[in-house]
């Protein structure tokens, strides 16, 4: 089994996407596995032993000096909640201040009331809601903008004051 192939059947034993998500998600796997991706997204996946367990899909935000967005973190349910997704992110952070002395780290979720432990998993590890569009998605579910300022050799990790750079 390929390793698109792997991080799809993660994503889709989480229930957390619909068929048009993966969709999406498994056109983007293809460019970042294959090295064929002009637009910049940084692939890191998780492993326990040969077992890939998570990945994350990030990028440099467009026409912005220092902005990524956190495009997709999923995580296999039977190791939620024991701080892989933390370690991700984290490993993100570290990749994207290699580049620059500091960024901003936008991330877009769901307001719907299942996505509560999204949300809040985000807050956790120092980003703040910044901005929601109510019905985005379809009726009744809002989009939610989060965010974290970073900066490189900052002691607090981002989790101090989350203001403007």
């Amino acid at each position: 089994m390929n390793r698109c192939t792997k991080y799809l059947d993660i994503a889709r034993s989480t229930k957390a996407f619909n068929e048009a998500e993966l969709d999406v998600l498994s056109e983007l796997l293809g460019k970042c596995l294959e090295g064929s991706d002009e637009e910049g997204y940084m692939l890191i996946g998780e492993k326990v032993g040969n077992d890939d367990i998570a990945f994350l899909i990030c990028g440099k935000t467009p026409m912005t000096e220092f902005t990524y967005d956190l495009y997709w973190i999923v995580v296999s349910p039977s190791y939620q909640g024991k701080g892989i997704g933390r370690r991700l992110v984290s490993r993100m952070e570290e990749s994207v201040l290699k580049e620059k002395d500091k960024a901003n780290i936008r991330v877009e979720t769901s307001g719907k009331e299942d996505y509560a432990q999204q949300r809040a998993f985000y807050n956790a590890l120092g980003f703040r809601e910044c901005g929601r569009i109510p019905s985005f998605y379809r009726e009744g579910d809002d989009l939610v903008t989060f965010y974290k300022a970073i900066i490189k050799n900052d002691p607090s990790g981002g989790k101090g004051k989350n203001d403007k750079l």
